[in-house]
C-alpha cells in the first residue's frame, strides 16, 4: 500500500514542478494584457450564473476587454498544460469553484484571482473545514497541493459568513468581501425574469398549459465511495415521494451539475417528475411554486421570491457526522423541516399556486446586498480596493 501512495505523491511533486516552471517561463516571456480576463467554467459547459453576470458587467466597464473561457480540466495530465499560456499573461482569473492550475503555481503578483464561490451563505462545510471528516480531503495531498490558495478576492453574500469562508479557504478575512452574489441581480430585474419565463414556457409549453403546482427539487451534490456523506439513496426516495403526490402536483427536478447520468435517467422515467434541462437553477426558480432541497445553498436564493420552501433532511445525523454544517439549519433558513418521506409528501400535497411565504428574516440573515451586486463586485476588483464599502 505504501508504494502506490509514494508513487502518487512523487508524481504530484514532479508534475507541480514542471507545471509551475512552465508558468514562470511564459509569464516572463508574455507581456501582461491588462484587458484580458480568463473565466473558468467548472460547473457548466456554457456561461451562466455568477460568471455570466460578472462577464457582462466586466465588458460594460472595459468595452475592449478580451474574455477567454476555459473549461476546467482539474486533472494532472498533459491537457492541463494547455491552460498555462492562457493564464500566463492574464490580468484577471475569475472562478466560481475549485480550479487546480492556480493551486500548482505561484501566480504573478499582478494577477487578480477572483473567487465567486457558487454557493450563497454558509450551509454545509467544504474545503479545509472538512479536513478530518469522511468527506474531507487527504491531508498529505493538501500539503503538496494547497487547494483554494492564491485567491486575491473572494466575494460572499454577507459579513456573517466571512469567517466560514476564511476557514474553508484557509485565508485572511481581509481578502473576503461581503458584497453579495452576482446572480441575485436576476431577482431584482423584472424584465429579465419575464424574458426567462417566456423562453422556458416556449421550450416546455406543458409546464404552462397543464396548470399543475410545480415543486422544484434541487438536492445538493452527494459524494460516492469512501467520501460519501450518507448511505441514503436519494433518487429512490424522490421516486417514492413522486408516486404518492396528488395528481395536480409535479416535481421539476434540477440535477446537480455533478450528478450521474444514470441517476438522472431513473428520475426522467417517472411520469410526474420533469427533469429540468438547459436553464440554470435560478432560472427554473422563476417557474416554481415551491422549493424542496436537502442541504443546497440554492434555498437562500429561492427565499428572495418569498414562496414556500422546505428541507428534506432524511439523513441529517449521518450527513452531519460525515461532513458537517457551519450553522444549524433553523438559524439560516425559514424553510419547513421535513424528517421523513411522509412529511415531504404531506407538505407537497398542500401546496398551491401563488402562495406567499415570509422569508424576510432569512434574507436579512444571509444577504447584505441583493441589488446591483455585479456592478459592486466588478467596480471593487477593478478599483483594486482592499476593503468592502
Amino acid at each position: 500500500m505504501k508504494l502506490p501512495k509514494f508513487i502518487k505523491y512523487a508524481y504530484i511533486v514532479l508534475y507541480k514542478f514542471c507545471f509551475s516552471s512552465m508558468y514562470v517561463l511564459l509569464n516572463k516571456w508574455k507581456r501582461q494584457d491588462n484587458e484580458k480576463a480568463v473565466i473558468v467554467l467548472s460547473r457548466s459547459k456554457v456561461l451562466e450564473g455568477n460568471l455570466q453576470f460578472i462577464c457582462k458587467e466586466l465588458t460594460n466597464h472595459i468595452p475592449k476587454s478580451k474574455i477567454h473561457l476555459v473549461r476546467a480540466e482539474n486533472k494532472m495530465n498533459l491537457r492541463l498544460f494547455k491552460e498555462i499560456p492562457i493564464i500566463a499573461n492574464a490580468k484577471y482569473l475569475i472562478l466560481d469553484d475549485y480550479y487546480l492550475p492556480i493551486y500548482l503555481l505561484n501566480p504573478s503578483p499582478n494577477l487578480k484571482v477572483i473567487q465567486l464561490w457558487h454557493a450563497a451563505g454558509a450551509f454545509k462545510k467544504f474545503g479545509y473545514s472538512t479536513v478530518g471528516t469522511k468527506f474531507g480531503p487527504d491531508p498529505t495531498y493538501l500539503k503538496l497541493v494547497p487547494v483554494h490558495s492564491n485567491y486575491t478576492h473572494v466575494f460572499v453574500s454577507a459579513k456573517s459568513v466571512v469567517k466560514y469562508y476564511a476557514e474553508a479557504f484557509r485565508m485572511s478575512e481581509n481578502r473576503i468581501f461581503p458584497l453579495g452574489i452576482p446572480r441575485t441581480d436576476l431577482f431584482s430585474d423584472r424584465q429579465m425574469q419575464d424574458d426567462i419565463r417566456k423562453n422556458i414556457f416556449a421550450d416546455y409549453p406543458e409546464l404552462k398549459t397543464e396548470k399543475k403546482v410545480n415543486i422544484l427539487f434541487a438536492p445538493t451534490y452527494r459524494a460516492h465511495g469512501a467520501q460519501g456523506e450518507s448511505s441514503l439513496h436519494l433518487t429512490e426516495c424522490i421516486i417514492r415521494i413522486a408516486d404518492k403526490m396528488d395528481e395536480g402536483k409535479r416535481i421539476i427536478f434540477k440535477p446537480h451539475p455533478y450528478m450521474s447520468k444514470r441517476e438522472v435517467e431513473k428520475l426522467s422515467n417517472c411520469k410526474n417528475i420533469f427533469v429540468a434541462g438547459k436553464y440554470s437553477i435560478n432560472e427554473w426558480m422563476l417557474v416554481a411554486d415551491a422549493f424542496v432541497t436537502d442541504y443546497s445553498s440554492a434555498v437562500f436564493e429561492f427565499a428572495l421570491l418569498k414562496r414556500p420552501l422546505a428541507h428534506m433532511i432524511l439523513d441529517k445525523e449521518e450527513y452531519e457526522n460525515n461532513r458537517g454544517f457551519y450553522q444549524p439549519i433553523e438559524r439560516i433558513s425559514d424553510g419547513a423541516i421535513l424528517k421523513d418521506e411522509a412529511e415531504v409528501v404531506q407538505w407537497i400535497n398542500v401546496r398551491k399556486k401563488e402562495e406567499f411565504y415570509d422569508t424576510s428574516r432569512m434574507i436579512h440573515y444571509n444577504f447584505d446586498h441583493i441589488e446591483n451586486v455585479s456592478q459592486k463586485i466588478v467596480s471593487h476588483f477593478l478599483d483594486g480596493r482592499k476593503e468592502a464599502d
